[in-house]
């Protein structure tokens, strides 16, 4: 049903006052309280204490002894009508005023709700009281009055509720701690966060999970000693507990201390070797310190006395992988493909090694079956990628317009895919077609204007070229790739060269040591005759990373120079790694070698 103006609500409502419609609209919205037809969902923080979208529907039903009079339904009524306008000032004020009339808790919620979203803090905090006041058992609500009253500088109070929010949080025990944490580390003041966690652990000094939590937060604000002190004591405290041994090896891990880290848990693991967790833990740290042979025993360990921890399970098959032993990679993933947990996952390393196998079919449907999760779009292109590479180039085409997209970046992604196997194939107008009309749908997206560009170059067509890049960098003035892009076409194009080298000194700013835009500026320096300073940055270029066009960059000016025997030896040594670049086979062929 439409929602009329909100001023000729207000009209109405105000109107109900003396008339017998105002009985009718009384009746009606009091009904819709008391059966929750208004109920919506009043918007929770997406962190403790913090609202992030405007409060969307009314708030619980109020209960039997709740103050339901005329001018709180009426307050009620203009305050709904108002959120939903858009006009959270006349909401506040309506649900503030009724929250102080009724104390109810569901009104009071959702006037903090509504004056924290309008960053109407002193509301906020009055109705954050009200709130509490009228549901002191409130977890949420303790919460959301703690993080506010941080904010507001009074530091004993919100130690007080947030003391009062661990007890209520006591299931499991130590929750209300870490809940606490997490409040406090969203706070943007970490040094008032740091001492209001302080203020809540002293009351609590032999209780481990406190020191735990306090340890957690002092991590995120950046107080590593005073973390590993607070993780310390919470292991004197609780020596048999897991979780404390994990995080005190994590944090040394953290602190470059990886011996330290190691003998952490391998200290826990000699006093309880069936600790699972904590051995996951230490084949995990094994892996990041390329102790793979010891992390592969452990993992089998794992799982030869958990045969369903598929977390162990899918760990040691992506070893087996990382260590190229494939037979045994698979015999782990087509395991954990047969359960629920790991399914998505294990069918796309199984299509993986298919594929490093050149076994084509069986890699597409193995891609096939990754429906979901964070490998599922990555699936689905390269079952694209395959139809194009064994010939089929319309078959990729059919796919991708059946892969589903949840959100911009992802169909951004599907477009650009579609456009670069028409490029590849050198079907470069139709190309141009998908990116011509993916940006209709997108327009201005930095993304596609760049790989537009980049096609357009293929093209010989440098006036999109230059339009695109230029459009990215009005609106992004920092984007070295751009400028890279439209500094090195410009000097290798055209005769533009003063005005590439100041977009490629740009790009160099940002990306001092992007090989890259160090090849560019070399390049752009041979093209202004000033050969030997584009010398030195080719050979800086190649040092960072040997690329083939660099190769041929480097040999060309070489070869100017009058250095023609290094120059054949850089082209001979990169034409052994990529025998058919055609950048390379092109320079050699201009020089008649």
């Amino acid at each position: 049903m439409a929602i009329a103006p909100l001023h000729r609500w207000t009209r109405v409502a105000r109107g109900l006052r003396t008339s017998v419609r105002q009985r009718r609209w009384r009746s009606t919205l009091a009904a819709a309280l008391t059966a929750g037809a208004l109920t919506g969902c009043a918007i929770g923080p997406a962190a403790p204490g913090v609202v992030t979208a405007p409060p969307d529907g009314a708030s619980d039903s109020l209960p039997p002894g709740g103050t339901l009079n005329g001018d709180v339904l009426y307050k009620l009524l203009v305050g709904e009508l108002a959120s939903h306008r858009g006009d959270l000032r006349l909401a506040l004020e309506n649900y503030l005023e009724a929250a102080r009339e009724t104390r109810d808790a569901g009104v009071a919620a959702r006037a903090t709700k509504l004056a924290v979203f309008a960053h109407a803090d002193q509301s906020a905090l009055e109705a954050a009281h009200l709130w509490t006041d009228a549901d002191p058992s409130s977890a949420e609500a303790r919460q959301v009055l703690a993080s506010l009253l941080v904010r507001a500088g009074e530091i004993e109070e919100a130690v007080e509720h947030l003391d009062a929010m661990v007890e209520a949080l006591s299931d499991p025990p130590g929750a209300g701690f870490h809940r606490a944490a997490d409040l406090l580390a969203g706070e943007k003041d970490r040094e008032a966060a740091a001492v209001v966690m302080k203020r809540l652990v002293l009351g609590h000094e032999d209780d481990a999970a406190a020191h735990l939590a306090l340890a957690r937060l002092l991590i995120r604000t950046g107080d590593v000693e005073e973390a590993l002190a607070a993780g310390d004591r919470a292991y004197e405290l609780d020596p048999g507990d897991a979780r404390t041994a994990v995080f005190r090896a994590r944090m040394r891990q953290g602190a470059n201390d990886v011996e330290g880290a190691f003998s952490v848990l391998v200290e826990f693991l000699e006093r309880s070797p069936d600790a699972g967790m904590v051995r996951m833990a230490y084949a995990r740290m094994l892996v990041d310190a390329g102790r793979y042979e010891q992390a592969r025993a452990e993992f089998e360990r794992l799982v030869a006395e958990e045969p369903e921890n598929d977390d162990a399970r899918y760990a040691l098959g992506l070893l087996f992988v990382q260590t190229n032993r494939l037979d045994e990679a698979t015999r782990q993933f087509e395991r954990l493909a047969r359960r629920d947990s790991r399914r998505d996952a294990a069918h796309y390393y199984l299509a993986r090694i298919a594929e490093s196998r050149q076994r084509f079919d069986d890699a597409i449907a193995s891609y096939r079956r990754v429906r979901r999760g964070e490998h599922r779009l990555n699936a689905q292109i390269r079952v694209a990628v395959l139809y194009a590479e064994t010939g089929d180039v319309e078959a990729a085409r059919r796919h991708l317009h059946g892969v589903r997209s949840e959100n911009t970046q992802e169909a951004v992604r599907i477009y650009s895919a579609e456009a670069g196997l028409l490029a590849r194939v050198a079907r470069y107008d139709e190309a141009m077609a998908v990116y011509d009309a993916s940006l209709e749908e997108f327009p201005g997206n930095s993304g596609l204007l760049y790989a537009r560009g980049m096609l357009a170059v293929k093209m010989d067509r440098l006036d999109i070229l230059e339009r695109d890049m230029r459009t990215v960098i009005s609106r992004e003035p920092d984007n070295a790739d751009a400028l890279n892009a439209l500094g090195y076409t410009l000097a290798d194009r055209t005769d533009r060269h003063e005005e590439a080298y100041a977009l490629i000194k740009r790009a160099i700013e940002l990306k001092p040591d992007d090989h890259y835009i160090v090849d560019s500026l070399g390049w752009v320096l041979h093209r202004m005759g000033r050969h030997q300073e584009a010398l030195v940055q080719l050979r800086r270029a190649m040092s960072i990373n040997p690329d083939p066009e660099i190769a041929a960059h480097l040999g060309e000016v070489l070869w100017v120079l009058g250095n023609k025997v290094e120059a054949r030896a850089v082209w001979s040594t990169a034409l052994e790694a990529a025998p058919e670049d055609e950048r390379l086979l092109d320079v050699i062929e201009r020089f008649g070698l």
